[in-house]
Formats: structure tokens, sequence, C-alpha cells
């Protein structure tokens, strides 16, 4: 059980919230096998951010029907579960292409180090050592949002120095190639990488500058003037 939450639901709603800027429908998915663990947090965020919809999901198969039938704005994805574990789940999520640009945080334990490495080079926009508090979920959540959002007015302002912000230099380059026409192929080839290597900086570009469908990062180069 999340450490304060106890305290937490014998204080009044009101000491808890606080004005959210994000869209009070947003939908916030917490996926564990742990229900001693995600039960709990599911109720603190109810109670401390009420504007929010929390969907729990006890397993990778289980939190991606939910994805599929319900749009999420953001999950929480423990690495650690069996079956499709928290690594299979953040691929498949990647792979489609209704989900890709999901942020998503993954949940790893302290020895856990490397996966967690694993997991952001495959693609997860932050992690939460366990055991985590539901202050501390709330904040690394709202982080996210924000820079989410930052990243989403970067990329509709279209400036390079302003996308440096939110992009790596391999990842400018890439964009760069797509804005002058180039298929993955041909940006391997110039690149001195594989075809897939490409697809994955292509991926986390849309994801990081929530935009959707493909062409339009060749549009966002050329008016950034990258092609």
């Amino acid at each position: 059980m999340c450490t304060g939450f106890q305290s937490a639901l014998k204080r009044p709603a009101s000491a808890l919230s606080c004005p959210c800027p994000w869209d009070l429908a947003m939908h916030i998915l917490l996926v564990d096998d742990d229900p001693l663990l995600v039960a709990p947090l599911a109720a603190y965020l109810g109670i401390t951010r009420p504007g929010w919809g929390v969907g729990t999901a006890g397993s990778g198969e289980e939190a991606l029907a939910h994805l599929r039938e319900r749009r999420a704005d953001l999950a929480v994805v423990d690495l650690q579960m069996p079956g499709m574990d928290g690594m299979a789940l953040l691929g498949a999520i990647r792979e489609d292409p209704d989900l890709a640009g999901l942020p998503i945080i993954l949940a790893t334990g302290r020895s856990d180090r490397a996966s967690m490495r694993n997991g952001m080079a495959s693609g997860a926009d932050d992690y939460l050592t366990k055991p985590y508090t539901g202050e501390e979920l709330i904040e690394a959540i709202e982080a996210r949002l924000r820079r989410t959002e930052a990243a989403r007015a970067l990329g509709e302002a279209a400036d390079v120095k302003a996308l440096r912000q939110v992009l790596t230099d391999r990842e400018l380059e890439v964009l760069g190639l797509i804005g002058q026409g180039l298929v993955s192929k041909e940006i391997a080839e110039r690149l001195a990488c594989s075809p897939a290597t490409v697809s994955v900086h292509r991926a986390n570009i849309m994801r990081k500058l929530d935009l959707h469908p493909a062409n339009a990062l060749a549009a966002l180069a050329v008016r950034a003037g990258l092609s």
C-alpha cells in the first residue's frame, strides 16, 4: 500500500485537490499485477485529482485491450509482470499506430536499473522507482504531462531552437532527411545505420512532438527549415 494513503483518506478532498491545467476528461491507466498496490493508488488519485479518470489493468494483455477500447492520456506500467510484461507492453504500444504517441511511465525496483535503461531506450518517457508514494506518482504524471504539452507546442511552433530542447541531434538529422523526402532505407544509408534504427527515431520524434500521421513530420521539417 502506498505511503500516506491512509492519512490522505482522513483529510477532505478539498485539502488535497488543486486546479489542473489539463482536460478534466483526462484518463490515466495504472498497470500492475499487484492489486494491493494498484487499488490504493487508483483511489488516491481519485481523491486528490477528482477530475481525472483512472483505469487499472492487472496484466499487459489487459492493459492493451483497455487502451484499444478507451484511449488514455498516460499509462504507468510496471516492468515485472507475468505473461506480457512491461517491456512487451511498451513494444506493443509503440508498434500500434493508434497508440504509439501514448506517454508511458515505467515503474521498476531499485535493483532493476538495467531494465529501466532498456525501457527508456525502447521508448518509455519516464520512470518511477518502486516503492513510491501517491504524491510521487502525481508529481511524475503531472511533470510528464507538462513536458508533453510543451513538446506539442514546440511542434506547432516549428522552431529549430525550440525543437533542440526536445529532440536529440540524431533525431533532428532524421527529421531533416524526412523533410527532404527520403524514405527510411535512404536515411539509413545516409546515416550509416539500419532502417530499423531509423524507424525507432521516427517513432520517437512522432511521440515526443505528438505528431500524427507520419507525413506530418515532413511538413514540420519544411516549416522549421530543416529540409
